[in-house]
């Protein structure tokens, strides 16, 4: 401190309000729809509290705020509630774990909005001890015929040219999300019948039992058949993890992209009010200038005109603010909404193939669990008229070991060598392969030579 120099003001602390969730539990009775538990801690001076436990809300009062702050909140990207079943099927595991992280994302969406957070109705939302229904009901800008009459107008004449790039593309991501969507749905149908196929084809494998005599031809047919339903069983499983993560995923964000052109459709209703109102006030303006400028002047009229060009006047500046706001946010969130949809696609088409991976190699794994029992089939080796009868019986014995091991492919598979011309593949070992160096063919072998070979 210096004699005669004033104090330094005293610096203001900024409260950074925060709204968190976190859900603990979902319960359901049969197919009906979940309720979801969750915990909540905020430091908004708006609740009662700080910390809320335990807080129950069935899915139909998800539904309720959604509307709520779809229609309050213009100026939002207001994310679409998730579907309250998942293709995994109601009870099991999955599905209560699927339902349990969408639900979790979208409250993290929510109240991570600094304006949906503040909501009046998200106060009611949490701390309503017996249900939850909304306290205020907001009616949507237009509803029905009208908002499809507008629909097919042109757009208003609009300054923002970032949202009105947005809204085609938006609307262009909302149809082809649809489409893939239900084609994949059409390519589970189809790999479900072929599962089913595979194992009729696999009883009608273990009825030819009956037609053999040997041991080994009996038992080749009955690991056969059972080889080929467990591989019509995979197929099933593969139908259900392809919807459950990639076409479920894709309904969501189909429905979220709807929303989200909705939004825009509701801010270009909001400026065909404001040009309306613009056009009110000046007939309005123009109506007391000319009594103004009259030779006889009556004061009730005057009067009136004034106070309704006043009226005019205040409702165009609470549409041009509110226009305004709602641009400015909608232009902030829409890359918001470009990063979360972009994660969640990602993250669908990753978890989708690593469950088709997993599929393929539990396939690749009974497979190759039956190669002795083919193998061993006859004396000769099963596969004597592929050229195999010269082989040792050590060679045709050896190498059955499982290529499919915890660390996934071990390419330690089956390698099967060159003996003269009677070898496995006699066209591939010619004098240029000898001269090479190449006596035997796998998978690591077979790859080398298809990468060097030109087409």
């Amino acid at each position: 401190m210096h004699p005669g120099r004033a104090p330094p003001p005293p610096t203001k602390t900024v409260t950074e309000y925060v709204l968190r969730t976190k859900v603990t539990g979902m319960e359901r009775s049969g197919k009906k729809p979940p309720l979801i538990r969750f915990d909540a801690y905020t430091n908004l001076p708006r609740f009662r509290t700080t910390q809320f436990r335990d807080i129950r809300r069935t899915y139909n009062e998800f539904l309720k705020l959604f509307k709520h702050l779809s229609t309050a909140n213009p100026e939002c990207f207001v994310p679409t509630v998730p579907l309250d079943t998942t293709f995994a099927g109601p009870g099991t595991d999955e599905d209560e774990y699927r339902i349990k992280v969408n639900f979790q994302k979208w409250l993290d969406r929510v109240t991570s909005n600094q304006v949906l957070m503040r909501d009046e109705e998200m106060m009611y939302f949490i701390e309503s001890d017996f249900g939850y229904s909304p306290m205020t009901k907001r009616k949507a800008p237009a509803t029905g015929l009208r908002r499809k009459a507008i629909k097919q107008l042109a757009p208003p004449p609009d300054d923002c040219q970032e949202l009105v790039e947005f809204r085609p593309l938006a609307k262009r991501f909302y149809l082809m999300s649809s489409d893939v969507r239900t084609r994949l749905e059409k390519v589970s149908k189809i790999r479900n019948t072929l599962g089913m196929a595979e194992i009729e084809l696999g009883h009608r494998f273990t009825n030819m039992t009956a037609l053999e005599f040997q041991s080994g031809m009996i038992n080749m047919w009955k690991k056969l058949g059972k080889t080929v339903m467990s591989v019509g069983d995979i197929q099933g499983i593969k139908t259900t993890a392809e919807m459950a993560t990639l076409g479920d995923g894709l309904l969501w964000l189909s429905n979220d992209a709807y929303i989200v052109k909705e939004t825009l459709t509701n801010r270009q209703i909001l400026i065909r009010d404001l040009l309306s109102a613009q056009s009110t006030s000046r007939s309005r303006h123009a109506t007391a200038a000319r009594l103004r400028s009259s030779a006889t002047i009556n004061p009730l009229r005057v009067d009136e005109a004034l106070n309704s060009l006043e009226d005019a006047k205040q409702i165009e500046a609470a549409l041009t603010a509110k226009v305004n706001r709602v641009t400015n946010n909608l232009t902030k969130e829409k890359n918001e909404w470009f990063a979360s949809t972009d994660e969640d696609l990602q993250g669908y088409i990753a978890d989708y193939v690593r469950r088709m991976i997993d599929a393929e190699r539990r396939t690749l794994a009974v497979w190759e669990s039956i190669r002795l029992d083919i193998r061993t089939a006859d004396g000769s080796g099963g596969l004597s008229r592929l050229g195999r009868s010269e082989l040792p019986a050590i060679v045709r014995r050896a190498g059955v070991v499982s290529s499919q091991g915890p660390k996934g492919d071990s390419w330690s598979g089956d390698r099967r060598t060159a003996h003269g011309n009677n070898g496995v593949f006699p066209g591939m070992f010619d004098e240029e392969n000898e001269e090479e160096g190449i006596s035997e063919v796998d998978a690591k072998n077979a790859a080398a030579m298809l990468a060097g070979s030109t087409f």
